[in-house]
């Protein structure tokens, strides 16, 4: 059921005991700002490349350039390296055969390097570049405003259209709702206020695009965090339609539906199911009794 969760927090237990630590989250507004170039290209190949000899070495990926969109690059092919095998923070990654959106700097040795790890290299579908395409060219021409308050404002509704869209819904939802991102604990920069900025209208919009949400991934509990507040009825039915409908790989996630569902209703009943569920959470072999405390939750919520 749960091999990433627990990965993920024998990861964090790893920062805690070593020097390696998450970095600062890097959303997209701040990977465009932050990054020397920023390209749209596909990935060739990846191969191993020794330092020195007995040395594990590092990964390159080798990459044919589509389109540049920060950055003056001469070649249409370009070399990234990488550390394929650290575990924390997490690595970029390149996969031969996909396109990526890659936010790059150049190194101290003339090679490039990915900005900010795991979050400057995003693998996408051609759609989904396109979408990246007119979000970095937007967010770039926004950067020009010298009005500090309009172009606080066109940032807001730039990170509503991001979240809008799944390809970068983290990034919007991330800068608009942080608190109800995890990874938001290992933050170190500024969080600026724009979630009390979202007007009437984009609200709705944020609530129209959870709604269209077929298969709920973790940023989407932002989204909920975001709308609940006016839409109850409607973002209640929407938690409880996940609910039922969560597979069993998934079912770690159970726990972020059970407390958004009982915000309104604030039952000591179901708060107690909560709490049991999330002390069994990343216990080994309890996934029949997860399943069964889901079940009961699901009882008491759907009559």
């Amino acid at each position: 059921m749960k091999p990433f969760i627990l990965i993920l927090f024998l990861t964090v237990g790893f920062a805690a005991q070593s020097t390696a630590y998450p970095i600062d989250p890097r959303p997209l507004r701040k990977l465009i700002i932050e990054s020397e170039y920023i390209l749209i290209g596909h990935v060739q190949e990846v191969y191993q490349k020794k330092k020195k000899k007995d040395s594990f070495g590092y990964a390159v990926a080798r990459i044919e350039v589509r389109e540049v969109l920060k950055g003056t690059l001469r070649s249409v092919i370009v070399e990234v390296a990488f550390e394929p095998n650290m575990v924390c923070p997490a690595p970029a990654r390149y996969i031969p055969g996909t396109e990526v959106v890659a936010f790059l700097d150049k190194g101290d040795n003339g090679m490039f390097e990915t900005h900010a790890l795991s979050y400057g290299a995003r693998a996408a579908t051609l759609p989904d570049v396109a979408v990246f395409r007119d979000r970095i060219r937007e967010m770039q021409q926004i950067l020009t405003i010298t009005d500090t308050d309009q172009q606080f404002l066109e940032t807001t509704e730039w990170l509503v259209k991001c979240a809008e869209h799944e390809a970068t819904r983290w990034d919007g939802v991330y800068e608009l709702s942080p608190e109800s991102d995890f990874m938001s604990y290992y933050a170190r920069s500024e969080r600026l206020p724009f979630k009390y900025m979202i007007t009437y209208e984009q609200k709705q919009r944020l609530k129209n695009a959870l709604l269209a949400t077929t298969v709920t991934g973790y940023s989407d509990f932002g989204l909920v965090d975001l709308v609940y507040l006016g839409n109850e009825e409607e973002v209640s039915r929407y938690l409880l339609d996940g609910l039922k409908k969560l597979s069993e790989d998934h079912l770690w996630y159970a726990g972020e539906y059970m407390r958004r569902l009982n915000y309104a209703r604030n039952s000591q009943q179901l708060d107690t199911l909560i709490t049991s569920f999330e002390e069994k959470q990343y216990a080994l072999d309890k996934d029949d009794e997860l399943k069964s405390i889901v079940q009961e939750f699901i009882a008491l919520v759907d009559h």
